[in-house]
């Protein structure tokens, strides 16, 4: 056992990550990158090299000057994997992905859904039928719901779509059932979280990931479809929670008291969204001003669209983009992009997946107690056996 958060496993971290967010980066560029000393560097790279964790896989170029060519490295992708879970009124959509983020199951449960915790026992079991026949180390377990969760606890705080309306524990019961790690999320910032994660926690500054489905209001066989709206921030590259993990959580500045969704139609207009043009377009335009206020006002850079078809996805897309121009007072134009999710569907299920991914490859906290445990390469090279005895 061994001093956490110390400097060996901040540096150990930090290259680890680094190779991961930089496929092929080679052991000079991480040294002047974090500015450690290359010797130091290099017996990081050997001891993960070792622990299997890290490749290498092929030789870049030598610099002007000739030399030895640089060896790129890569994270392992078969190292482990994790699975993400999407619950919501109307099924469960699951994925399971490798460390470079690939999905490697996928499944799409049609079906009402009204204990999350029946929903989370099916998708983990029939992920397990793929997963065990890989063979490889599990790592963790997301889930996405539609719900306020305080993610540090793992505590489903309230959600009306699966009524839950006193707080539920669930990520800690889900770690003593299943003996692996359980991260739960709301669902919109499951997708913010899902495109940190295709780009390796790079390159998202400020972006708005606008959840829209169309579902039952709960999982009850009786309940009607409407139009249900969540939203995730990212703010300076990071998921934006709030002080009590509400941040996201959307009613229309129209809505009115008696109305059963989130907008100010009727719940009549509501049961017919997605089949009613003119329903559509009525909702879509209130929609489109909202997000039209969060990115001028905010000063976002990307929009992104998920939960809906690719034709309702293109129409709102049309419209948030209009009501952008005729919510912004400058001459000079905003620079933004308003495109649909990168995953479509899939995008929540594979958030959460990336959540555990994102947990994984995270950088120790210097700011909390040291206390004792494990050591990084301790916990890898367990990862490592538990695969070698399976």
């Amino acid at each position: 056992m061994k001093t956490l958060n110390g400097p060996g496993d901040l540096n150990i971290s930090r290259v680890l990550r680094l190779i991961w967010q930089h496929k092929g980066i080679s052991r000079i560029e991480i040294a002047q990158q974090l500015g450690v000393d290359k010797s130091t560097v290099t017996k990081i790279v050997s001891s993960l090299e070792e622990i299997g964790i890290i490749r290498a896989f092929a030789q870049g170029n030598a610099g002007p000057q000739g030399g030895r060519k640089p060896i790129q490295l890569e994270v392992t992708p078969d190292f482990g994997v994790t699975f993400g879970i999407e619950i919501t009124t109307d099924g469960i959509l699951a994925v399971m992905v490798n460390l470079n983020g690939e999905i490697l199951e996928y499944l799409d449960i049609r079906m009402p859904v009204t204990s999350v915790y029946d929903a989370f026992d099916l998708a983990v079991e029939q992920l397990s039928l793929k997963w065990e026949i890989l063979g490889r180390p599990l790592l963790g377990i997301g889930v996405g719901i539609p719900a306020i969760v305080n993610t540090e606890t793992g505590t489903i705080v309230q959600s009306i779509p699966l009524v839950i309306h006193d707080p539920i524990h669930f990520a800690g019961w889900a770690r003593e059932k299943y003996g692996t790690p359980v991260y739960i999320e709301n669902d919109a910032r499951c997708g913010c979280l899902g495109e940190i994660t295709l780009r390796h926690g790079m390159e998202l500054d400020n972006a708005l990931f606008l959840l829209a489905e169309i579902r039952k209001i709960t999982g009850s066989t009786e309940s009607r479809k409407n139009l249900s709206v969540g939203l995730g921030f990212i703010l300076n590259g990071q998921p934006h929670y709030g002080k009590q993990f509400s941040a996201g959580e959307f009613r229309s500045i129209l809505w009115e008291p008696g109305n059963s969704g989130q907008f100010q139609s009727n719940d009549m207009t509501g049961d017919r969204i997605g089949s009613d043009e003119s329903v559509t377009g009525s909702m879509f335009t209130e929609l489109a001003r909202h997000a039209a206020l969060l990115t001028n006002s905010l000063n976002l850079n990307y929009v992104f669209i998920g939960g809906l078809d690719d034709s309702l996805t293109e129409d709102l897309i049309a419209r948030i983009n209009s009501e952008i121009v005729r919510n912004w007072p400058y001459e000079h134009a905003q620079q933004y992009s308003v495109i649909p999710a990168s995953l479509g569907r899939k995008a929540v299920a594979y958030g959460a997946a990336g959540h555990c991914l994102q947990r994984f490859f995270s950088l120790p906290n210097i700011y909390q107690p040291s206390g004792s445990g494990p050591s990084i390469k301790e916990t890898l090279t367990k990862i490592k056996d538990v695969s070698a005895d399976s």
